[in-house]
């Protein structure tokens, strides 16, 4: 089924799919970013069969210039060839033994030498685990049960309460375990500071994602942590590499107690890691965090062929300047359109959105539902968000800017 050309029903190959699939798969994805409902079904992308550097084919036969990149993760463009050498070897060697692999260690030691500031790593398959690894550390180190949290860090129960608007019962989360978890929204220094002065004492850890506050608010945070004895937990799982070499806190020069990263690590193949010093990393085993296949050989493979390429890289992030360049020029163009007091440009060159100023729910912004439609009948995908990858070239970004640009005229 490779034809945009519907069946006797009317029916799409990927329509087909869906109504079959979400039958049988909660909302017909198991990754709840990439579920069809949050996207265009009959218009835009909803099922790929192949992709290959800044674009993928969809099981219509459509192809499209992908500027979602796997939700970030295919950092260095689809079956990018180093890293696809580098997970065949492993293919034919054998991806996951009863032992170790000695490319654990090998991971390890390139990452600590890249970062320069830690002692020790341990590797996962999610963001998720690692952020919520990081929090039972830092509970096991201090002896404290209180976390802040400040924004989006997973769904696993001491964080999804105080992200989603759903009240912990309907997600599955005991009331109990909800009210450990104190919440903020980013940026916001004088809220945090005061929540420290609160609880005196009681605050095991503060979770949050640095490239969402200033560097001097960062700063006042980190001394007011480390003065109440709290663990500060950067939560680089989707900004990381994409930031820059050492992640935001290497860009910043501002380095937490405990630092996860994950998203383009390996180049779409599952793997995260939280690095931190020897002495609160190394309590991961204390508090049994561990999984079947967090060290299986794939995903370290791809990891490692990966951390070759940045080594190679004469600048890193390659779209750094013309993403940047065209943030500052959409910018200008919200104005200029007189939309300025509608529609906001959000984020940096790691990931940014346009949106409904003062919208409190991304998925459901009319704008955004425009601006999907507009770019999908131009063949370019994204959910929303703009995330690029080193296989775009600049006359693909030339492109996306004319779409936005489009966008924001016929809104």
């Amino acid at each position: 089924m490779t034809s945009e050309r519907a069946d006797t029903t009317g029916r799409t190959p990927s329509l087909t799919w869906f109504d079959r699939t979400r039958a049988v798969i909660p909302a017909g994805c198991s990754t709840l970013a990439k579920t069809p409902h949050r996207l265009l079904p009959g218009r835009g992308a909803i099922v790929a069969v192949r992709a290959k550097d800044a674009g993928f084919t969809d099981l219509d036969g459509r192809t499209w210039l992908d500027c979602e990149m796997a939700m970030g993760t295919a950092t260095w463009g689809h079956a990018r060839p180093e890293v696809a050498e580098a997970v065949g070897a492993v293919l034919e060697r054998g991806t996951a033994f009863s032992v170790a692999d000695p490319l654990e260690g090998e991971l390890a030691d390139r990452l600590l030498a890249r970062f320069g500031v830690y002692q020790a790593v341990k590797f996962a398959k999610s963001g998720a685990d690692v952020v919520s690894g990081a929090v039972r550390i830092a509970r096991a180190a201090t002896g404290r049960d209180l976390v802040v949290a400040t924004e989006y860090h997973g769904w696993h129960d001491w964080a999804a309460p105080s992200y989603y608007s759903a009240g912990p019962a309907a997600l599955g989360v005991p009331q109990a375990v909800a009210e450990l978890t104190l919440t903020i929204p980013p940026d916001d220094p004088g809220r945090l500071v005061a929540l420290l002065r609160e609880h005196p004492g009681n605050i095991a850890a503060v979770v949050l994602c640095p490239n969402r506050w200033t560097s001097g608010h960062l700063r006042a945070v980190l001394d007011e942590a480390r003065t109440a004895g709290t663990v500060v937990i950067f939560d680089e799982v989707t900004s990381g590499i994409r930031m820059g070499r050492r992640a935001t806190c290497g860009e910043l020069g501002i380095w937490p107690d405990l630092l996860c990263v994950s998203k383009g690590m390996a180049n779409g193949l599952p793997l995260a890691a939280l690095l931190g010093d020897r002495r609160l990393v190394m309590r991961a085993g204390d508090v049994r965090m561990s999984n079947a296949h967090s060290s299986e050989s794939l995903a370290l493979a791809a990891a490692l062929a990966c951390e070759d390429l940045m080594d190679a890289a004469p600048v890193w992030p390659s779209w750094r300047a013309r993403t940047t360049a065209m943030m500052d020029t959409l910018r200008a163009r919200v104005s200029a359109l007189g939309l300025h007091d509608r529609i906001e440009v959000r984020g940096d060159h790691s990931s940014f959105s346009l949106g409904t100023a003062g919208a409190g729910d991304f998925w459901t912004d009319p704008f955004r539902a425009h601006l999907l439609s507009v770019l999908a009948d131009r063949r370019i995908f994204t959910k929303g968000y703009f995330v690029f990858s080193d296989r775009h070239t600049p006359a693909q970004l030339d492109e996306v800017e004319r779409a936005i640009d489009a966008a924001l005229t016929s809104y």
